[in-house]
């Protein structure tokens, strides 16, 4: 390993000898939305092979920033998961996440592009008014195209679900990959997409405002 550090006394460059490799930080943001399967993990990183992938696991692992764990029964599937330190990097990716959105924004998504909803959703940690959720207790459900995604609201803290959240949604927001895109860049304005016909908001008219609140797209800067 020694040919593959940086060999600097740097924040940074410590860092980057623990992570810098191609995939390791993708394997971090998916994580982020809870514990994975080895094949959850393979299906949400299109074009990692499973060799890379288990070397990056074990590296993960072997420096305490995953661990492994064996859900309880009936499940009774191995999982992996961030530790503390773990979160940790985790949260310390969302800004670069964040600042990666300027490329998105000055470049249309290509065919050969993967894109799943939960990346997007990801970009929520960075604008999500925690001030104006104090005390809310909502559930909104993202339905892009065939994909649910749930954001979970509880008194200022904010949970990203792949799936359903096990709760009653408060607002439903119904809408294509193309249109979740354009409103989440801020090339699109919500109220436009909705005048179009493009993004439908299912919930009570106070449910909608809170959502509106406290959900907000992350423009470009």
């Amino acid at each position: 390993m020694a040919d593959k550090v940086y060999g600097q006394y740097c924040g940074l460059a410590k860092a980057l000898d623990l992570v810098g490799e191609r995939w390791t930080l993708l394997i971090v943001r998916e994580l982020l939305f809870g514990p994975r399967r080895f094949s959850d993990l393979l299906d949400g990183l299109p074009g990692v092979s499973t060799a890379i992938l288990t070397e990056r696991l074990n590296r993960l692992e072997n420096e305490g920033l995953i661990a492994r764990r064996t859900l309880p029964p009936p499940a009774a599937s191995k999982v992996y998961e961030l530790t503390d330190d773990g979160q940790g990097l985790g949260r310390a990716i969302i800004p670069l996440a964040a600042w990666g959105v300027r490329i998105l924004a000055a470049n249309r998504r290509k065919r050969t592009e993967a894109f799943r909803p939960t990346w997007g959703l990801l970009f929520l940690r960075e604008t999500f008014d925690a001030s104006s959720a104090q005390g809310v207790h909502d559930v909104y459900e993202f339905h892009i195209d065939d994909s649910l995604v749930s954001v979970v609201v509880d008194d200022g803290l904010m949970q990203i679900v792949e799936g359903a959240s096990g709760r009653a949604a408060d607002v439903e927001i119904h809408t294509d990959s193309a249109t979740f895109i354009d409103v989440g860049l801020g090339r699109v304005r919500g109220r436009e997409a909705i005048r179009q016909g493009k993004l439908r908001l299912m919930g009570s008219e106070a449910a909608v405002r809170r959502y509106s609140s406290i959900i907000r797209p992350l423009a470009p800067r």
